[in-house]
């Protein structure tokens, strides 16, 4: 007689828990991949932005010639909000239609953030450079707690674009809604949602110093900015 063996219950229960941990190693390699991937597309995204600021400026000139930034989104339409000269608000979403900028979202499909100073944006006035520059008021710190000239990356910046990252917290999504406000233990990602000053590091995980913080951020130089009106003749 022949007698057919087989796999025994613990054996079977070994090579399924072996099977699970390689599938959920390799499912966690996956969604790292991911992520990563879609913060590079996110950062190509802020210096497609920073760069079509800088094209705007170049091509529109207040009555005395000198260039102005756009305005921020207020309304979710893309285009940038006027009253007059001035900007209905300072802050807004980035006017991606304004600025011909596709794709309009980041790679977790939330609006970028927008903010410029009034000196610079005024379609009345534009932008100078002598007799004295025109003054940024937008500041990014490395810590929202740290000390200014201490802790400042960016100082007197024209305009600063962000994304809310991952978790989106903060943000306007595609379709126009709020997002929930980064909770009170989060101070950096809330400190990128209220103004100035803006914070910039790399990704903190929830517990350290200054709350989970995924927010990508980039500013616009005004060394940068007023290099490129001079080199194209719309600065002195």
């Amino acid at each position: 007689m022949k007698t057919t063996q087989g796999f025994t219950l613990v054996e079977m229960a070994i090579v399924l828990a072996i099977i699970a941990l390689l599938l959920g190693t390799g499912l966690t390699l996956l969604s790292a991949q991911q992520d990563q991937r879609r913060i590079e597309d996110t950062n190509a995204l802020l210096s497609d932005a920073r760069e079509a600021l800088i094209g705007y400026a170049l091509s529109h000139v207040a009555a005395d010639t000198r260039p102005y930034l756009p305005c921020p989104d207020t309304n979710n339409d893309g285009q940038e909000d006027r009253a007059g000269a001035a900007c209905v608000l300072q802050e807004g979403n980035l006017p991606w239609v304004t600025l011909g900028l596709t794709p309009s979202i980041d790679a977790w499909s939330d609006r970028l953030r927008y903010r410029v100073t009034d000196h610079f944006s005024n379609s009345l006035i534009g932008m100078q450079l002598s007799p004295i520059p025109s003054p940024g008021d937008i500041n990014v710190l490395d810590a929202v707690s740290g000390t200014p000239g201490v802790n400042t990356l960016a100082a007197a910046v024209p305009a600063v674009i962000l994304s809310h990252g991952k978790n989106g917290l903060g943000a306007i999504n595609g379709a126009g809604n709020a997002n929930p406000a980064p909770p009170a233990a989060n101070t950096d990602e809330r400190a990128n949602t209220d103004g100035t000053p803006f914070v910039s590091h790399t990704p903190n995980p929830a517990g350290a110093a200054g709350g989970h913080f995924d927010d990508q951020v980039i500013w616009l130089s005004p060394n940068i900015l007023f290099n490129r009106m001079v080199q194209a003749g719309r600065l002195p």
